[in-house]
């Protein structure tokens, strides 16, 4: 018996040491007009374990470097263990030397289908298709664990957008149903994400992840002005993949994760000349505009 209960303890270690990220995972079933909500509970119970007590990466991180995961589930049909629901991924990371954390990740899925048991758990399997709904979750864990990463390390995502595309082939082939190229929201939707990521027509991408936040958000507490510069300098680099790639699915999601964090950077002291920005700012993401012209 004592070894019995010395295993578990060695499991439960194991497990808590090799937690990456912090989920908070939000099931909201406002919509669903059900009385007994138990099926809702239990299957945020079921997300929120499978991401936080899997390994998903092989680096030991500390505490503060864990991948801060906010996950909102909106279930907008539910009948016979039959899910239809919008999945709205949002991820943070550190700046070093501050309390802030900035937003590196921001994604919808929209109208998922899946399958759910109530108490049932998930299991991830690399290389096997469990299920839509596991598919799904380690697809996406594995595209923010590469983002953050590149925003560390130059090009040190690829593994992971690797392990994007398997999931994402494996579901295609056992399932065949949201994983296409053709799926909801045209080209912006996960298949096309992932093979931008993997294109290398996202070079400056990564580039910019990298000194964005390395060169520029955690210099911040060294030199304002400087940081400024090579802020200013990693996005006016994005012109070159904008100009090869029109409307690309990365950039709309950079700026509509980043616009708000652009336009505090540039608004706030120390002064910095912002006319160069500005107009590049105009040129590759004009659907923003209106936020710009608050530092011009």
């Amino acid at each position: 018996m004592k070894y019995i209960k010395l295993f578990i303890i060695l499991l439960i270690f194991n497990l808590n040491y090799s937690q990456d990220i912090d989920g908070k995972i939000i099931i909201n079933s406002d919509l669903i007009n059900q009385t007994n909500k138990s099926v809702f509970t239990s299957l945020e119970k079921s997300i929120s374990n499978f991401v936080n007590l899997n390994s998903w990466t092989e680096n030991e991180l500390s505490g503060f470097e864990k991948i801060d995961l906010n996950l909102l589930i909106t279930i907008t049909n539910y009948s016979n263990n039959k899910f239809i629901a919008n999945f709205e991924f949002q991820s943070l990371r550190p700046v070093f030397n501050s309390t802030y954390q900035t937003p590196i990740f921001n994604f919808v899925e929209k109208n998922f289908q899946f399958e759910y048991t109530e108490f049932e758990p998930l299991f991830y399997t690399e290389n096997q298709f469990q299920s839509n709904l596991v598919s799904l979750l380690s697809f996406y864990i594995n595209i923010i664990s590469g983002i953050d990463s590149d925003s560390y390390l130059l090009d040190s995502g690829k593994v992971f957008y690797n392990k994007s595309q398997e999931i994402l082939n494996l579901a295609n082939q056992s399932t065949g149903k949201s994983w296409g190229s053709s799926d909801s929201g045209g080209r912006i939707n996960k298949y096309w994400l992932i093979e931008n990521l993997n294109s290398s027509n996202s070079k400056e991408f990564k580039d910019m992840l990298y000194n964005y936040h390395v060169n520029g958000l955690d210099l911040m507490y060294e030199d304002i002005i400087v940081s400024k510069n090579n802020i200013s300098n990693s996005i006016k680099a994005l012109d070159r993949m904008n100009r090869r790639v029109p409307n690309s699915i990365l950039l709309k999601m950079f700026f509509e994760t980043k616009s708000d964090e652009i336009v505090d950077v540039f608004s706030s002291g120390p002064d910095f000349n912002t006319d160069i920005i500005y107009s590049q700012l105009i040129k590759i993401a004009p659907f923003f505009s209106n936020k710009w012209n608050n530092f011009r």
